[in-house]
């Protein structure tokens, strides 16, 4: 198995976060090889952000994404500039709050409008790390909730957990959810 993930947003959006806490879920917690790389803008935050995630049951020879076997955008900036470099059957998850998109087979999660209600805007990224949890193979929850807990501190961990569940529970409750897509 080789799953090629990119996560695509702006400079302080947890991009590059969400795809740290996936590599060490899959790679300490599920014991795969993993290759996690990054790439932002000058301006760090509002500019352009994408961080990918290689995981592979071999070793792996080339840690960069060319075609994705997942996409997640947290904004339409990173949508537009990296929908393009997508595999025809990979799995498409967008957050519809900020990405409008004709790809009928996304899978559409109101990301920004989830945190917000929770009165947390910061915790968009573990809302979409929890949807994207639900739709990966060989991934289970309870992993990624220890790398979450063990990455904040306690009393930042808490709404992290609490969001990463939210977007876990609307991805398993989602009339959206096409198991056709879902890697095995």
């Amino acid at each position: 198995m080789r799953l090629n993930v990119r996560f695509s947003g702006a400079g302080g959006q947890g991009v590059i976060l969400a795809s740290v806490l996936l590599a060490k879920a899959y790679g300490l917690g599920e014991d795969y090889n993993i290759s996690q790389t990054q790439s932002y803008g000058p301006e760090a935050r509002g500019g352009a952000c994408k961080a990918e995630v290689v995981i592979s049951d071999e070793n792996i020879d080339y840690p960069k994404v060319d075609s994705a076997d997942v996409f997640v955008a947290f904004n339409q900036m990173g949508y537009n500039k990296y929908c393009e470099q997508v595999g025809k059957s990979a799995i498409v998850l967008v957050n519809s709050t900020l990405v409008e998109t004709e790809d009928e087979n996304a899978y559409c999660i109101p990301a920004t409008d989830i945190a917000e209600e929770m009165g947390k805007p910061f915790v968009v990224n573990m809302v979409m790390l929890g949807a994207l949890t639900k739709l990966l193979p060989k991934i289970y929850y309870p992993t990624v909730e220890a790398e979450i807990k063990e990455n904040f501190s306690a009393s930042i961990a808490g709404p992290n957990i609490e969001a990463y569940s939210k977007g876990y529970e609307y991805m398993a409750n989602s009339s959206c959810s096409n198991s056709q897509f879902l890697i095995e």
